[in-house]
């Protein structure tokens, strides 16, 4: 049976320590797949006002329209796992972008691949490595089970921790469990550098190639 997630309760939300914060240095790389065409064009530093969405964690309240004082970005950020090892950030973001339906399309919506740092450090809400999400009632669910039970969690941590001074989530990807990512909060933007490290469209000959080979070693078909 696949374990569904309660509705969250803030009774049971622990004070924050930091062992239940991911703190990641001035520096960090992440990586953040964009679309710049179509009915929402963004940039690879955009925070997302409109929501909320299918989304995991949007924390926008509702009813769902533009909000100006919550605002989101979804990034893969380049981290160390329990060996060592980093999950290369193209694969990450491909994975969680394109699974769903399984095609990469190069050229719907003009999806661009970015690498950025971050300016200063932030701190996360570690719902990955920490034992949070027992603590505080949830499960495993949270990362990977139904989207709109998890956008409930993040608008009730969002609301709870006010003042805490949270950028944000740091999580297990549901389509690759080794992999992690961050949902930022708009608290979290002037955390992000001014320029990006790169900004290039996945259809483009620089990227091109990493990419079909991601595809290839992912299971994901390429179009």
């Amino acid at each position: 049976m696949t374990e569904r997630l309660p509705p969250p309760d803030v009774s049971r939300f622990p004070d924050l320590t930091g062992a239940h914060i991911r703190a990641l240095p001035e520096g960090t790389l992440f990586g953040r797949i964009h679309f710049t065409q179509g009915d929402h064009p963004s940039s690879w530093n955009a925070f997302r006002g409109f929501g909320p969405t299918s989304c995991r964690f949007d924390h926008h309240d509702g009813p769902r329209g533009e909000h100006p004082t919550r605002a989101i970005l979804y990034a893969a950020p380049v981290v160390s796992d329990a060996y060592g090892k980093t999950v290369p950030p193209l694969d990450a973001c491909l994975v969680e972008v394109f699974r769903d339906t399984g095609v990469v399309d190069v050229t719907r919506g003009g999806p661009y691949f970015a690498l950025f740092r971050i300016s200063r450090p932030i701190r996360l809400l570690d719902l990955a490595d920490t034992n949070w999400v027992t603590v505080a009632g949830g499960n495993a669910a949270i990362s990977s089970g139904s989207r709109s039970d998890a956008r409930a969690w993040s608008k009730a941590i969002y609301e709870h921790y006010s003042a805490d001074d949270l950028d944000g989530l740091f999580y297990g990807c549901s389509n690759m469990p080794r992999g992690r990512s961050v949902a930022l909060y708009e608290r979290a933007r002037s955390a992000l550098s001014r320029f990006p490290e790169l900004d290039l469209p996945l259809a483009g000959p620089a990227l091109f190639g990493d990419v079909e080979v991601a595809c290839s070693e992912l299971g994901l078909e390429l179009i």
